[in-house]
């Protein structure tokens, strides 16, 4: 005898045609058990409900819910009604954070530092108008704050840059002088001022690649054709001054940086070329950001570029 098997139909799939609104549609069937329960919980008509859920399994390629003789999830359907849960509590995550980024009164901001000296005196007067907008911070030099701001991994960065880039809203916070940082016993403390020709012959000691202050000597001593030696080469302003202060060289950095170790003297150095300052860097699409638009509201300095 010849048996006939029945087949449950498997919709064709089509590529890029799940919504959210699909998703939310299968979630509150398959919770609420009924299609006009779904409906009035998502404030649409049954027949809406209906659609998306049908849009759904078609995007899908295969049933999600069996209709008769009552309302059950498909061996298919269950899996994908744990992950279309998960995918919609991260959605409504998002949308609460668009919220408080909408709200200055309730946002959040992560700030690159390579200035510390200005950044903490610019941190504090923003934390005085701001103190409900939570604030982290992360230390690097200007060429890995220049990436965190292009790939948002930070919203601003506080950096010395030689002039405004471009692609970035550049907002000039000040314009300290670079000075060469010595022990407060060393002959150099006292002078009024150094060129690189007076530097010719001593040991430095060095800033990373990407640090700004370094390529501000490196192009000064060029420009003036001296020689640069240097002894060790450290990761931080910090590192390079406890080098400094042990006697293992000199150093440079800028006047602002140089007045708050006891121990080191700050010399300031002429011969410098352009007009490096310090920036506060953002991306230009993140000014309509409210807790982006109140930091830089809050900076007094020249203005941007």
């Amino acid at each position: 005898m010849d048996v006939t098997k029945s087949k449950v139909h498997k919709p064709a799939r089509q590529e890029g045609t799940i919504t959210l609104s699909g998703l939310r549609a299968f979630v509150a069937v398959a919770e609420a058990k009924s299609f006009s329960a779904a409906a009035q919980r998502l404030g649409v008509t049954q027949p809406s409900v209906s659609v998306q859920l049908a849009a759904l399994e078609e995007a899908c390629g295969v049933l999600l819910l069996h209709r008769k003789p009552q309302l059950a999830l498909t061996e298919p359907g269950l899996d994908l009604f744990v992950r279309a849960r998960l995918v919609l509590s991260r959605v409504d995550e998002f949308d609460a954070s668009t919220r408080d980024l909408r709200d200055v009164r309730s946002g959040r901001l992560t700030i690159g530092l390579s200035a510390p000296v200005a950044a903490m005196r610019q941190l504090a007067a923003f934390r005085k108008r701001h103190p409900q907008i939570r604030v982290s911070t992360q230390i690097g030099n200007t060429t890995t704050l220049l990436d965190d701001v292009s790939r948002c991994r930070i919203d601003i960065g506080i950096m010395t840059l030689k002039e405004p880039q471009p692609e970035f809203y550049c907002m000039l916070m000040a314009a300290p002088r670079l000075a060469i940082s010595v022990r407060r016993d060393d002959p150099l403390a006292g002078r009024a001022s150094v060129r690189a020709a007076d530097l010719a012959g001593r040991e430095f000691v060095m800033r990373e690649e990407g640090s700004q202050t370094r390529k501000a000597l490196e192009d000064a001593f060029a420009a003036q054709g001296v020689p640069l030696k240097h002894s060790f080469v450290l990761g931080s302003r910090e590192a390079m001054c406890e080098a400094v202060a042990a006697g293992l060289g000199i150093g440079a950095l800028f006047e602002d940086e140089a007045r708050h170790d006891v121990r080191l003297a700050g010399v300031p150095f002429v011969g410098v070329s352009g007009s490096t300052g310090i920036y506060a860097v953002a991306l230009k699409e993140s000014l309509d950001i409210p807790a982006v638009r109140a930091f830089l509201e809050t900076i007094p300095g020249p203005g941007a570029g």
